[in-house]
């Protein structure tokens, strides 16, 4: 499901962020909408470049989009610069749920 976030982003990642009802789903959803803003904004700043700027952006946008949508299909949470900002507005906590560690057992004082 969280990868339907970033099917059109930023639209979806605002219709997944809205419709969530799991923290994670919702920072997917806000990942989406920021990755859907930053994406043009980088191919606009490329265009002052030139077009070998403008077609340098798109690609590694394009490669950024496709690698977002497999990871998040097969159920990942990948790490972006920001993530700690957008897991904290999203609720999801500061680390993705398969990578936190267990509690440590207590020792038994007495023993």
């Amino acid at each position: 499901m969280a990868a339907l976030a970033y099917l059109f982003p930023p639209i979806s990642g605002l219709i997944a962020y809205g419709l969530a009802s799991t923290s994670r789903l919702r920072w997917h959803g806000l990942q989406s909408v920021l990755f859907g803003a930053a994406w043009p904004a980088a191919i606009y700043l490329g265009s002052a470049i030139g077009p070998l700027g403008t077609r340098i952006a798109f690609a590694l946008g394009l490669l950024l989009w496709m690698g977002l949508l497999f990871v998040a299909a097969i159920g990942r949470d990948p790490r972006l610069p920001g993530s700690r900002l957008i897991r904290s507005l999203a609720g999801h906590g500061d680390e993705p749920a398969e990578e936190q560690s267990a509690p440590e057992a207590t020792r038994d004082p007495s023993a």
